[in-house]
């Protein structure tokens, strides 16, 4: 009796384990299904060229093309609405051409706002994105937040302000600091590496405008240097 107990039990075992393997294997499958877009969703994107050596590009998203060239280094797009959704895939190509020079993917929310930047070059090149919040600063100040995209900066960067008190700490590449208020005109900022200390470079972003939001990407120069660039966001 013990043992027709004893495989009764196991045999009950066996499919469950069997029914929680199906269950995984789907929710897997459903996972990386590429570009399922959300019919009734929307949400808004703009998109920069931050790799000096790209040359002009397209831009696609879960292959629908919102921006169809001419996007040179530096430029940004407008906002533009797109349906959201998960796991769309994102490609820069090069201008009038369906060569991928670099893609990733990209998981919305509805309603929400996000920045897309093309960096790098060769295997370095990538696609990375950033949530934007487009609340407006108040008391006349300027909304600022930083991101690492140099490869030929060290992994990991402190920012001081002229007055070398701490603006970022561990910033690490390819990940967006928080937001910091400052005074609008001219923002004097020193790089540093968080590990070696040695300075990376001493930038000036002139023109910051009370009211605005802008972005600082750190990127690297066509000649091997680096080079502080800015996005405004409304």
């Amino acid at each position: 009796m013990k043992t027709k107990i004893n495989m009764k039990t196991t045999a009950i075992y066996n499919k469950l384990f069997t029914g929680l393997a199906f269950v995984i294997a789907a929710i897997s499958i459903s996972s990386c299904k590429k570009d399922t877009i959300d019919a009734s969703g929307q949400f808004n994107i703009k998109v920069v060229n931050a790799a000096a050596t790209s040359g002009a590009q397209s831009f696609t998203l879960a292959g629908n093309v919102l921006v169809s060239g001419g996007l040179n280094y530096t430029d940004a797009s407008a906002y533009i609405n797109a349906p959201s959704g998960k796991n769309m895939t994102m490609e820069f190509k090069n201008a009038g051409t369906s060569s991928v020079y670099a893609s990733g993917s990209l998981y919305t929310t509805n309603g929400v706002n996000f920045t897309v930047y093309l960096a790098g070059q060769g295997s370095n090149a990538r696609v990375k994105a950033y949530e934007d919040d487009l609340g407006a600063p108040n008391n006349g100040q300027v909304k600022i937040k930083f991101i690492h995209l140099s490869n030929n900066a060290p992994s990991v960067i402190t920012i001081k302000n002229s007055s070398g008190d701490d603006l970022v700490t561990t910033l690490a590449r390819d990940i967006s600091s928080g937001y910091k208020y400052v005074s609008p005109g001219a923002l004097s900022v020193q790089f540093f590496g968080t590990a070696s200390r040695d300075n990376i470079g001493n930038f000036t972003v002139a023109d910051l405008v009370a009211g605005k939001i802008y972005t600082l990407y750190l990127t690297d120069t066509a000649t091997g240097g680096v080079i502080l660039n800015k996005v405004l966001h409304n």
